[in-house]
């Protein structure tokens, strides 16, 4: 479902293209992993969790020591049965945690139709890491993200992969080139749709990174305007519904419009217009869609105040406030952006360059749904999202009964 923007718009913003590069890759497996070297420097007894991976350094860099079936802790040495305070699941049951690591007391057993999956009953989604936010970078890195552990020892990020879509073409925006990442969506069985700036979609697993080209036709003519480039979101039809439709919004070659809003045929990869696009800002939107069948935009703005705003789908206007909040100060510049909702909160993948394009800052900001708190919980990060996306299976709000 969630949408992302790309480092395309590096280029709109008068940016070098940046080429591919290989990046480390997250082992899998069970338990100890025979000396996994993942590339990442270290010193010293250095150890880290990288997801649900445990390393640890060996000379100078992070070895694999361990995957962990449920969860990882460094500071407890490796391996753990959950995280400790917060809730877990043990099957389908949701648990506590103990301090020490362990499974305490029972929470709740998930009904029929629902399952245990991070730490709450959601509808049943049976795709593995279906409820994560996944992430491309700069360096065409294939990432997951999982907002639970931001904060936690090895933080949120997992590296899955290098992208390596077959015969991206040319770029459709000025200065043309080889074609990159532009948005991204991910489906109910954790399979990635990215649209590259060429026009050309793929599906990317989300378990290798492997991808595929798609039947899709670039730059359709539809409903009196040519779909080029657009954002993307996967949305369920109905309210906790296992049906869902990819909405796209955009069709410009570049950043600064906000186009038209529609959505493609999953049968044919024909492109159905709805409506234009109401709301605008300084930059076009990216799309994310959610559970409960609303789908949601963000609108980039350094010159005001950038916003994210529910999307009537069938008339494309505004609904409801703006959560609005600032996203670059001192005359620094967007250069790229990517958006995704997980459990009531909108996380936006957000690097802000100053005005002669150096001193980048890749910043994750946190806004809550429903009250529009506005936080930034990572700054100056390694990785330069250039788009996001995550499944209508991840939970809507954390705590409350399934969609």
């Amino acid at each position: 479902m969630l949408t992302y923007r790309t480092l395309v718009r590096v280029i709109v913003l008068g940016f070098a293209a940046l080429g591919a590069a290989c990046g480390p890759s997250a082992g899998s497996g069970d338990d100890v992993v025979d000396g996994g070297d993942t590339g990442i420097s270290c010193t010293g007894s250095e150890t880290r969790c990288v997801g649900t991976q445990y390393q640890v350094c060996d000379g100078d860099t992070f070895q694999i020591a361990q995957n962990c079936p449920f969860a990882c802790d460094a500071s407890r040495g490796g391996c753990v049965e959950c995280t400790p305070g917060m809730n877990a699941c043990m099957g389908n049951t949701v648990m506590t945690c103990d301090s020490d690591g362990t499974f305490g007391t029972v929470v709740e057993e998930c009904g029929q139709g629902t399952e245990c999956s991070g730490g709450m009953c959601t509808r049943a989604c049976s795709a593995d890491g279906v409820d994560l936010i996944y992430l491309v970078d700069q360096n065409y890195r294939l990432l997951s993200f999982d907002p639970r552990l931001i904060g936690q020892a090895g933080g949120p990020y997992r590296v899955i992969g290098n992208l390596s879509c077959p015969n991206p073409g040319t770029s459709l925006q000025p200065g043309g080139g080889t074609a990159t990442p532009f948005s991204m969506a991910v489906d109910r069985n954790a399979v990635a749709w990215v649209l590259y700036s060429s026009g050309k979609l793929y599906t990317v697993s989300t378990t290798d990174a492997s991808c595929q080209a798609t039947p899709f036709v670039p730059s359709q003519s539809v409903g009196g305007q040519t779909w080029n480039l657009f954002g993307m979101g996967y949305v369920t039809d109905a309210a906790g519904g296992d049906t869902e439709r990819l909405w796209i919004g955009g069709g410009n070659v570049d950043a600064m419009t906000s186009g038209s809003l529609g959505w493609i045929d999953s049968m044919t990869y024909m492109v159905n217009r709805a409506a234009a696009i109401g709301p605008s800002a300084e930059y076009s939107a990216e799309f994310t869609g959610l559970g409960d069948a609303t789908l949601w935009a963000f609108f980039p703005d350094t010159v005001s105040m950038a916003f994210v705003q529910q999307i009537d789908k069938m008339t494309g206007q505004g609904v409801g406030n703006r959560l609005m909040f600032s996203l670059a100060a001192g005359g620094r510049q967007v250069q790229a952006w990517a958006f995704a909702q997980w459990g009531g909160t909108f996380y936006i993948f957000v690097t802000t360059v100053d005005i002669l394009g150096g001193n980048p800052n890749a910043a994750v900001h946190a806004v809550n749904r429903s009250t529009g708190a506005h936080t930034i919980p990572l700054q100056n990060q390694q990785y330069v999202v250039v788009g996001a996306g995550v499944s209508t299976c991840a939970p809507v709000v954390i705590g409350g009964p399934p969609i």
